[in-house]
């Protein structure tokens, strides 16, 4: 038997189908799988609506596969230095829709609209379902960035949306007095930052989750 192959991906499909004729077809069905489920991405916009890349939600392994793309740091960013990233609900229509930011007005207002982070209720931060790693903007302003999470479901992703925020996250990681003295104890604003939103700042960039591809 002859196979006409054209492309890498091809071949590669071709190849683990005959290969598992023999096994019951299991790997063809989770190829298969992979290659006809739902892709999410949102383009990330800065406050006066440039577009700075782009973030991708795919299933892979029966996991979620996150692609962070950006060519370019929005307005307020720190380069070469970490910032929070989450998934925001965008389920309160009394805040506004989708990712709107009026860039004459103070940082503190952007793309409230968004919402909190998407999480069950009762859940705080670093736990809530929203919560992501943290990006690294490079000090030309790009990043890149790919990480496999079990934690987000791609059938309620789509909606939502993903924030950039202007400062680290802390993953609730807040030193408190100790008997030693080895640390300073927090107040309460830096508490209730933390259990929201990790305290990283305001939101300067934002992109809705749409359906891309099957």
């Amino acid at each position: 038997m002859q196979l006409s192959l054209t492309s890498p991906r091809r071949r590669l499909v071709s190849l683990v189908a005959v290969a598992t004729l023999a096994t019951g077809g299991l790997v063809v069905a989770a190829e298969a799988s992979d290659a006809h489920t739902f892709r999410g991405e949102a383009t990330m916009r800065s406050a006066d609506g440039t577009p700075l890349g782009v973030v991708r939600f795919e299933l892979h392994r029966n996991h979620t596969l996150v692609r962070v793309l950006l060519s370019k740091a929005p307005a307020g960013a720190a380069l070469d230095a970490f910032h929070g990233f989450h998934i925001h609900a965008n389920n309160n229509p009394a805040n506004g829709d989708g990712c709107a930011a009026i860039p004459t007005e103070p940082s503190s207002t952007w793309f409230v609209s968004a919402d909190g982070h998407w999480s069950l209720p009762g859940q705080t931060h670093n736990n809530h379902l929203g919560d992501m790693p943290s990006v690294l903007i490079n000090p030309d302003g790009g990043t890149e960035m790919t990480f496999l999470t079990a934690k987000i479901d791609l059938s309620q992703l789509l909606g939502k949306a993903v924030v950039l925020h202007a400062l680290p996250d802390n993953f609730a990681n807040i030193p408190v007095g100790t008997a030693s003295g080895q640390y300073t104890a927090v107040d309460q604003v830096s508490l209730d930052r933390t259990a929201a939103t990790g305290n990283a700042g305001d939101r300067i960039a934002c992109g809705v989750i749409e359906r891309r591809g099957r």
